[in-house]
């Protein structure tokens, strides 16, 4: 079952900020397929990426989103098809 991203006390937000402060690549990776299963997605790449954006409508999700997208606008990623 998923549980949407905007509701008070919602699971996803402490799982993120676990994300967020994880110091080792195990934390990192094991932190984010928690996240990932919380929000009921699947896949890879963009797709991934699209949905996690539009499920984590969390304040601290949205700052790491607009980094994200103005670091692929950059023109070393071709706008965002490079990567």
């Amino acid at each position: 079952m998923s549980v949407l991203a905007d509701e008070p006390g919602n699971p996803a937000h402490a799982i993120f900020e676990r994300f967020l402060r994880a110091g080792e690549c195990r934390e990192v990776l094991g932190c984010f397929v928690e996240l990932c299963q919380q929000l009921g997605l699947q896949g890879s790449g963009l797709q991934l990426y699209h949905g996690l954006k539009a499920a984590l409508n969390y304040w601290n999700a949205k700052a790491l989103w607009s980094k994200l997208d103005k670091k692929a606008g950059h023109k070393d990623y071709d706008q965002g098809t490079a990567c």
